[in-house]
């Protein structure tokens, strides 16, 4: 089966991509997975690397992730690079001509040009937000929206993404493709932190979530570190702004009022530290760390809540304290609170160490309740789950909802 991946966004959208070219791969399929710059491409992978053009880090590097900022900039700079996306894609489906296209809901000609070429088109929902149920509303929603609202909520998340029907109906036309809809979603989630709505279509299968063996080891400096009693995670990944230097102090300070040590993972530029924490013998400075092999051995991980550390950090059985800063973490943070997995979300721009320290501490109140969810998830295979049903599809085998 030849089989296309295209996704754009930063890295909580690209590995779980990654790592799903990688189990395709490996079970025999000729893969092509077409990413940004924010992921590296590997010229020794069993798939083959195709690029996009354009780049989400380099936009956050220079604007942060200031929503308002962001609506200003939309039109010049987040528009071209999905406008290219959509162009690069498109192009590349029409050469390839695969039989299965996975693709991130942003690059929304992608089911058309699959279409076209007379492939299944499989949109991957990184989180759920696009298939309407009852059961909880789309991400965007305050926290107050009552739950009788929360299926009629959906239609205000398809008017925004209905901004692509457009070009994705003009490229149908073009093409001679006759629809513009996926024929499967895919929701690479782990039903310990969202179970499964009944009210859910057979066509959109929560999968649980995708995952790839890290790669390299720990060096002997952090290996170390983490030997050396509790420690807290820290790390924000693609986020950035303007409080990076103050939110390192008061976590850093915060954990020492707890005896407790830090690992600060820079990321993108969401946590600035200092020269004296550099300096010192119970902070440890890392630029990124690998997920899988940290969190297990930490106490408490306080991250941003983006769906792959939320993920990683559950599956390692390591309670979490969330700091928001846009888009779906909100949606995560609650969630997690909601299913008694975490404590309340702190705000984005917090730097009282005090609050931080209490976040902490109450974290900790959740192991058991983490420690059980992280039992669920390892009986999950969500890659496994996701490449059975594309197998099914293309052997027309419906319908693909899990029991």
């Amino acid at each position: 089966m030849k089989i296309y991946l295209a996704t754009v966004g930063s890295r909580g959208d690209n590995e779980p991509f990654r790592a799903l070219a990688l189990e395709a791969s490996s079970a025999g399929h000729e893969v092509y997975f077409a990413h940004t710059d924010d992921i590296a491409a590997h010229p020794t992978a069993p798939y083959t690397d195709l690029e996009l053009r354009g780049s989400i880090g380099k936009i956050i590097a220079k604007q942060g992730v200031s929503v308002m900022r962001a609506l200003l900039t939309y039109p010049g700079v987040m528009r071209p690079l999905l406008k290219g996306a959509a162009q690069d894609t498109t192009n590349q489906i029409l050469n390839i001509k695969p039989d299965v296209v996975v693709y991130h809901p942003k690059i929304g000609t992608a089911a058309a040009a699959a279409h076209a070429v007379g492939g299944i088109a499989i949109r991957a929902e990184m989180v759920p937000m696009l298939t309407p149920t009852s059961d909880f509303a789309p991400v965007g929603m305050p926290s107050w929206w009552p739950a009788s609202w929360n299926e009629s909520s959906y239609s205000l998340v398809n008017a925004a993404v209905s901004a692509w029907s457009g070009p994705a109906k003009r490229l149908a036309k073009r093409l001679g493709a006759i629809r513009i809809d996926p024929d499967i979603s895919l929701v690479p989630v782990s039903p310990a932190i969202i179970p499964v709505p009944e009210d859910w279509p057979a066509d959109t299968v929560m999968t649980g979530p995708w995952f790839a063996p890290e790669q390299g080891q720990l060096d002997e400096e952090l290996a170390t570190f983490l030997n050396l009693g509790a420690i807290v995670y820290a790390g924000f990944g693609s986020m950035k702004d303007s409080h990076g230097a103050q939110r390192a102090d008061a976590i850093v300070s915060a954990a020492r009022s707890l005896g407790m040590r830090v690992l600060l993972v820079t990321g993108w530029g969401g946590m600035i530290p200092s020269a004296a924490h550099e300096a010192a013998p119970d902070v440890l400075v890392r630029a990124s760390v690998p997920h899988a092999d940290v969190l297990p051995r930490v106490s408490v991980a306080i991250h941003h809540g983006g769906a792959g550390t939320v993920h990683s950090a559950l599956r390692a059985g390591v309670p979490s304290v969330i700091i928001p800063f846009l888009g779906d973490q909100p949606w995560w943070a609650r969630h997690l609170h909601q299913r008694g997995l975490g404590p309340q979300a702190l705000p984005r721009k917090m730097t009282r160490y005090q609050d931080i320290a209490y976040a902490l501490a109450k974290a900790k109140s959740y192991r058991d309740a983490v420690k059980l969810a992280s039992l669920q998830m390892a009986t999950e295979d969500g890659l496994a789950k996701a490449l059975e049903i594309m197998e099914q599809a293309e052997a027309g085998i419906h319908p693909f909802r899990a029991a």
